[in-house]
This record gives C-alpha cells, sequence and structure tokens, in this order.
C-alpha cells in the first residue's frame, strides 16, 4: 500500500482548519484501508517545551533530550549532520469514532538555516523562477523553505526503500517548499500534490477590496469567460509572498481544492492552472444522530445560560462560531438580523444570537471571573486586555448598537475560546459543553465575503439546524451535490447581478454596490429564515432528519472514498 507524508504547520497544534481536515481524512476507515503508512511533517515550534509532539505524544527520536532509537536513529542522525538541524520523531494520536489512530510525526528545527540552504534557493529561481530574495525576512516564507531539504531526507530515511509509492501532500502554502524539492530531485517513486485549502491572493483581494465578494467574484466569472486572468486584471501579485509560491503549484502531479470556488481561483492563478485537470476533495462533516428531546435539552441549556444573564427566556437560539476576522464578515449577520427581528416580532417569538467569536488567545478561568465579576462580562464588555481588542471592539460597538434597536433578538457577543463554566463565567451551567452549542441552536450563520469550504457553518445540518451561508461558501457546491437538497441549507446570492458584465465593469463595482446587494440580500435571508423556522415537534423533527440524511452523505468516509482516493490513484507513480 502506498505512504502519504502530510506537510503542514499543524503537524502537532491546530491552529487553524488544516488540523480538523488531517483528522477527517486519517481516522476514516476507508484511509486505513487503502494507505500503508502516513507521516505528518511540520516544524519544530515547541523545541525547548516538554512535550513537543504535543500532549500525549511518544517521542521515539530527538538527541537534543537524549532519546535514541536503534531502528530510525542512525538514518535520522545522519540527516541532521548533513543539514546541521535538529529532527524529532515519534507519534501521537487521534481520536476517532471507531478508537484511537496513531500518527508517525516528524518535525524539523527550522530555526537555523540548513547546510547548503542559499543553494535550494538558487536551484528554485533557476527552476521554478521563485525568487527569494524577494521575500527576504519574511518568517513564514523563510521557515518552511527551511523545512524542505532536512525534511524531505528525514522522510526518505524513515521510509526506507520498502514503503513506496508515496505521496508528499502540501498543505497551503506551508508545504510546497518541500514539495519543490522532490521536483527538484526528480524522484519519480514520488508524487507531488498541493491542497489548496484556500487561495491565499484571492482571499487577500477579497478582504481589502471596498467591494468584497460582490466586486471580486463577478470579476472572477468575467475574467474566466474572457479567458484573462489574475495578474492581467489587479496587476502583479508576486510581491505577496504566499502568491509567488502558490503561482508554481501548477507543477505537482496533483492539486486539489476543497470548495468548487477554489477551483475557479486556482484557475484564475495562470493558464498553466486553466489547463490542468483538478480535483475537489471536499472536507467532511459530522454526520450525528440525535433526538428531539436531546436537541430540545441542549437548546434549554442555551436557553438557560441567556436567562442568567439577560433576565427572560429566547423561544429561538441562533450561533456563529468563527474567527473574528474580516472575511467572515460577521457584520452580514446583523444586517439578516435586523430584517428578521419585526418578522418575528410579529409571530410573537423571541431569540438570542450567541456570538463565539474572538481574535485573542483564550482567557483563562481567573480573568474570565473577575471580568464577570467586576462588571458583567460577556453580557458587557470593556475595551482594552484582557477584554476587547481592536477588532472585536469595531464588533461589539455595532452589536451595542444592534440591541439598542432591536425588539424580538438580542445578541450575546462572547469573545472567547471554549463554551463551558471556566471559558464563560459563573452565569453559565456546569453541565454545559460545545456540543450544546452545535445541538442546541435552531440556525447557524456563515454569511462570510470569502470561504473556501465552512465546516462551521453545516456543522449543526445534522443537529436539525438551519444553514444560513453565503453563495461563496465552498460547501454549497458538497450540500448541492449531496443528492438531499434540504430546506435547512438557505444561501445568500450576494454576488448576484441582474445583468451581464465584462471584468472591467465588475472591478468598478465597490463599497455602494457591495452595501445594496447586503441590503437586498439580508431582506431575502430573514424572508426564507422566518418561513423555515419550526413552529413546532413535527417540523423540528423533519430538520432533524433531514440533517442528518444530509450530512450522511457529506461524511469524510465519502470524502476519502469518492475524492481522494480517486485522484490519489490518478497520479499514482510506479511502484
Amino acid at each position: 500500500m502506498p505512504s502519504i507524508v502530510h506537510i503542514t504547520h499543524e503537524a502537532v497544534h491546530a491552529s487553524g482548519g488544516i488540523s480538523a481536515v488531517l483528522k477527517g481524512l486519517i481516522t476514516s476507515r476507508a484511509y486505513a484501508q487503502r494507505i500503508g503508512r502516513t507521516l505528518l511533517l511540520g516544524p519544530l515550534t515547541d523545541a525547548q517545551g516538554p512535550e513537543p509532539l504535543g500532549p500525549g505524544g511518544t517521542i521515539v527520536y530527538d538527541q537534543g533530550r537524549g532519546i535514541w532509537s536503534g531502528e530510525v536513529g542512525p538514518a535520522l542522525s545522519q540527516v541532521e549532520v548533513r543539514w546541521g538541524v535538529r529532527l524529532v520523531y515519534g507519534w501521537r494520536s487521534m481520536d476517532s469514532p471507531a478508537g484511537r489512530v496513531g500518527v508517525e510525526v516528524l518535525l524539523v528545527d527550522v530555526s537555523h538555516p540548513p547546510h547548503g540552504f542559499n543553494d535550494f534557493k538558487y536551484h528554485l529561481v533557476q527552476r521554478f523562477g521563485l525568487d527569494s530574495q524577494r521575500h527576504e525576512g519574511v518568517w513564514e516564507y523563510e521557515q518552511y523553505l527551511r523545512l524542505a531539504e532536512p525534511g524531505l531526507d528525514g522522510v526518505r530515511a524513515l521510509l526506507g526503500e520498502e514503503q513506496y509509492p508515496c505521496f508528499m501532500i502540501a498543505h497551503e502554502f506551508m508545504g510546497l517548499g518541500t514539495v519543490f524539492k522532490a521536483l527538484l530531485d526528480g524522484d519519480r517513486r514520488l508524487a507531488t500534490v498541493f491542497y489548496a485549502h484556500e487561495v491565499a491572493t484571492a482571499r487577500l483581494i477579497t478582504e481589502t477590496h471596498p467591494g468584497h465578494d460582490v466586486m471580486f467574484y463577478n470579476v472572477l466569472r468575467a475574467a474566466r469567460r474572457e479567458g484573462v486572468y489574475i495578474d492581467e486584471v489587479f496587476g502583479p501579485q508576486d510581491r505577496y509572498f504566499k502568491h509567488a509560491l502558490l503561482r508554481q503549484a501548477w507543477r505537482c502531479d496533483g492539486l486539489f481544492a476543497v470548495g468548487d470556488w477554489v477551483v475557479e481561483e486556482l484557475r484564475f492563478l495562470g493558464p498553466e492552472f486553466a489547463r490542468r485537470q483538478l480535483d475537489l476533495v471536499y472536507n467532511g462533516v459530522p454526520a450525528t444522530r440525535i433526538s428531539l428531546e436531546e436537541k430540545t435539552r441542549a437548546r434549554g441549556r442555551l436557553q438557560e445560560y441567556a436567562r442568567s444573564l439577560l433576565g427572560w427566556t429566547p423561544d429561538l437560539v441562533f450561533t456563529h462560531v468563527a474567527r473574528l476576522v474580516t472575511s467572515k464578515a460577521l457584520w452580514r449577520d446583523l444586517q439578516v438580523l435586523a430584517e428578521l427581528d419585526p418578522l418575528l416580532a410579529r409571530q410573537g417569538r423571541t431569540g438570542i444570537f450567541l456570538v463565539l467569536a474572538t481574535e485573542s488567545a483564550r482567557r483563562d478561568a481567573a480573568t474570565v471571573a473577575h471580568m464577570a465579576g467586576e462588571y458583567g462580562w460577556p453580557l458587557v464588555h470593556r475595551e482594552g486586555y484582557p477584554d476587547l481588542s481592536g477588532r472585536e471592539l469595531d464588533f461589539d460597538l455595532l452589536v451595542r448598537t444592534f440591541n439598542a434597536r432591536s425588539r424580538a433578538l438580542k445578541v450575546l457577543f462572547v469573545n472567547q475560546f471554549g463554551w463551558d463554566r471556566a471559558s464563560c463565567g459563573p452565569a453559565m451551567a456546569s453541565e454545559m459543553g460545545f456540543a450544546d452549542l452545535r445541538r442546541g441552536s435552531d440556525a447557524e450563520f456563515g454569511l462570510s465575503i470569502y470561504e473556501p469550504f465552512g465546516i462551521a457553518q453545516v456543522e449543526p445540518l445534522t443537529y436539525g439546524a438551519l444553514s444560513v451561508v453565503s453563495e461563496v461558501c465552498g460547501c454549497v457546491g458538497f450540500v448541492n451535490g449531496a443528492g438531499t437538497d434540504p430546506a435547512a441549507f438557505i444561501q445568500g446570492a450576494y454576488t448576484r447581478l441582474d445583468r451581464e458584465i465584462d471584468w472591467r465593469g465588475a472591478l468598478r463595482l465597490g463599497s455602494a454596490e457591495r452595501h445594496q446587494a447586503e441590503a437586498r440580500t439580508s431582506l431575502e435571508l430573514a424572508g426564507v429564515l422566518a418561513a423555515r423556522l419550526p413552529s413546532g415537534p413535527p417540523e423540528a423533527e423533519k430538520l432533524l432528519e433531514e440533517g442528518y440524511r444530509t450530512a450522511r452523505r457529506m461524511s469524510w468516509e465519502r470524502v476519502v472514498k469518492e475524492y481522494l482516493l480517486p485522484a490519489l490513484k490518478r497520479i499514482a507513480p510506479p511502484g
């Protein structure tokens, strides 16, 4: 069976969504049945800490700690001497429904450049036109190039001669240096893959332009029709180090994308991508069947939490779990809720919108207790540490304005990681957990301006929640292709125009046009949401069944069987 090396910055610690993807893929039964060996390769981020492989990790080789393995030590020590780096090798576990899965991990200390590093950069210029001098001083660029040569050499040392063929999968730009090294070496036992969890250039342009998605995706549609590419529309992007790396990713044997829009964004990068076959490998979502009684209990805990803070019990609970970044477009949630508020008032229903989002580190239990006791956090916020950071303050001001004007709906902004009493304060019941936030929600919002897939937006579907997303979310294609046409999946057509325009016309779409689109779409979404919220147990039961059926068609098992494995088979090297 083939081996897979996943090259990622999340080989040990989760810092984004890639760790969830790795867990979903690796712990699936279909993956275990078809893949012989799995290695996670990444930089050593905790060189001096006691647990470089994370809590529960098992170190097999680390000469820096005096840990030696007779099986792999001789080969790995040769790699260390050759490149002048420190390696740490061992195992960590991933939990799955069937139990724990052990995964090999190889980490490279990139605090110093490996021997011959400038020669590697020279070859990247000569073969790929990738000029590292343009990105001197950019640590994100530098560290993943430092990973490449000793990392690949370490992988070969571990694989020996028996574990081929091998797929080298670069998860995002962080792994591209390593697969470029494999391409330079010309080792045909290795197949190289770029796994696009986003297109960084597209994200940057969309987030920074005042027209956001309304501009970008109309430009993209028109430019693709006209055979025009991103540098022709927006000017050369090579000054952005991520783009410089991405622009050469077409050279890989395989190109995987997590969503339909990511496919189009890759093709927009240049003609080399447009001519290539790109494989969709969606993200999976959990499929869990719960009863209406279980959902009601979870919602009851959320309602009680709201009552303890607000003094009244809402009928409905809406949620949004997200990072507090521009791409999540949290202001759109409030726009939709402002239109929904009078509709619910006429129905005689009330609701709470729980927003769990932060851009800061997790506040510890002592800090949370202090803020809650002194001024009533999270119902009341204060500017500055340890409470509101800059973006958090901006959003809190929008929340205050909304709450001052609304009648039936109120927003509770919890700027924190975690959903339990230690994370959220004494007003929360001791038995509360994050699962309650998912199971008890009546609707999860995710009206992003840029969203390669959007796992968080569709996770609550299996629990009978409505999922309210923008049309640019990558999960739209997967849901639509699941064959169930769920009424619980509500899409906002923010980028829809009433006429076809060329890319030059689309490029002129700015904040005024976006505001118009948001006003129109908010009104539409509010009407659909009000009509689809269940009015009683029979409708709620139907949503539970429909959501579970949809989630089963979007499981990690299906992703591996129908998307990942066929894509790997198509590009498999001999061996």
